[in-house]
């Protein structure tokens, strides 16, 4: 048993930790429809965000969020999964699938990670158990598609910043969308209770809003923990001041990073000596390491290295994400490489991520722990070639992006410059 499922133990999480489907070692219960719930953008509710499509309902029809989180539609998915249906029921049977596989569905991604200690499970199941109404713990939110960034892998879907880009490529225009003034009252109204925050984007420190959310938050909860998924290109005065109100150890902020150099500035379409100096001020203001995450694409897969060796040793860094590996749009697949390429390159990676997946210690300051590279750099490393024709669209997207960002991006990967040059 891992650490974090050890740690929710000591807590007396019985009821949790005691179910198992039947022959197996999989705990039948998910946290997330015990826990609270998401909200897209657009203002669906769902269960979670492995659930995009299963709408539960829109945050204008209902009146509050607690009412809904204790109501029959959220119930039904809570009394199926302690019923044992997990394996089957719809849409949780995605993530059973991956368990089975030995993956990490984002179940097991909540019960090790952001919600690995979520102390108020056995009393909110009682108070269920009652029909007492319970505060939501746990709420992870998008205010909006506002984004200061127009990375290569995205679209208007995503960023409002995208919109003149697919215009200009001829691909499909997605509008602004962003929640109501009066859906942020009611996700105010519920901050009482949390236990977990999660913001995300668009880019959060892009839509102001969001650092008034986290304001009232402090004001009322400030144990709460909170995870913002960002870029951390900027971060305003204002919203420094209001990070800097956090207490000790409840507040992590993502960057997503996936290059250095040029290569950040091709993909992410900003300017990399500006985001360290934001990262730097960062943790000098709030005292908080960053965590990175890479998104790995065909346009990085042979970059990784630069930027591990850049961050490794960072004194602002706690640990980098080598976990989300992306196949949309479809050309940036990594399987489009021919499968020679892409098994000589998986045997780098294989070799040189495995020998640092370790903590730091005994440092000249003494004893102390660092994590250099998460585990979750497991899907990476576990990855198996998949034939996957794309060579002629790949590099015809590319050359579209390279006469936007105005340079070349085979001019600093020679991998691909290699690749492209080949019959």
């Amino acid at each position: 048993m891992d650490k974090g499922l050890l740690e929710m133990n000591k807590n007396n999480q019985i009821e949790y930790y005691s179910r198992k489907l039947p022959g197996t070692d999989i705990f039948s219960l998910c946290k997330a429809p015990f826990a609270g719930l998401e909200i897209s953008p657009e203002g669906y509710i769902v269960l979670c965000c492995a659930a995009p499509r299963n709408v539960l309902a829109h945050i204008d029809d209902i009146d509050d969020l607690e009412e809904f989180y204790n109501g029959p539609v959220m119930e039904k998915y809570r009394q199926s999964l302690e019923d044992g249906n997990y394996s089957y029921m719809e849409p949780c049977s995605l993530c059973y699938k991956k368990e089975m596989e030995h993956k990490r569905g984002l179940k097991k991604v909540l019960e090790t990670g952001i919600l690995g200690d979520f102390t108020n499970f056995d009393d909110d199941w009682r108070a269920r158990k009652e029909n007492k109404k319970r505060p939501l713990r746990f709420l992870e939110y998008t205010l909006s598609n506002l984004c200061n960034a127009t990375c290569a892998t995205c679209n208007s879907l995503f960023s409002h910043k995208w919109q003149s880009i697919d215009k200009k490529f001829g691909r499909k225009l997605f509008p602004i969308v962003k929640l109501k003034n009066d859906s942020i009252s009611k996700i105010e109204k519920i901050l009482y209770g949390l236990e977990t925050l999660v913001i995300k984007g668009g880019e959060p420190f892009a839509d102001i809003r969001n650092i008034r959310i986290l304001k009232k938050l402090y004001e009322i909860n400030p144990s709460c923990r909170v995870f913002i998924i960002s870029n951390m290109y900027t971060i305003t005065p204002e919203a420094m001041e209001i990070l800097k109100m956090a207490k000790p150890g409840t507040l992590k902020v993502s960057a997503s990073i996936d290059g250095v150099g040029k290569v950040y500035d091709w993909i992410r379409s900003n300017n990399f000596e500006h985001l360290i100096k934001t990262m730097e001020k960062y943790y000098k203001e709030t005292g908080n390491k960053i965590s990175i995450n890479v998104c790995i694409s065909l346009y990085n897969f042979f970059h990784l290295d630069k930027i591990l060796n850049y961050f490794k040793d960072k004194e602002y860094i706690n640990w980098i994400n080598f976990g989300n590996i992306t196949t949309r749009p479809s050309w940036v697949d990594i399987n489009c490489l021919p499968e020679k390429t892409f098994n000589l390159q998986m045997e780098k990676w294989n070799k040189k991520l495995s020998q640092i997946r370790v903590r730091k210690e005994n440092s000249n300051e003494g004893e102390k722990s660092q994590f250099l590279l998460k585990g979750s750099a497991d899907p990476l490393l576990n990855q198996v070639w998949r034939p996957r024709a794309g060579k002629e669209l790949f590099f015809s997207e590319m050359e579209k992006m390279n006469n936007h960002r105005g340079f070349d991006l085979c001019d600093h990967i020679p991998e691909l410059k290699i690749w492209r040059d080949s019959p």
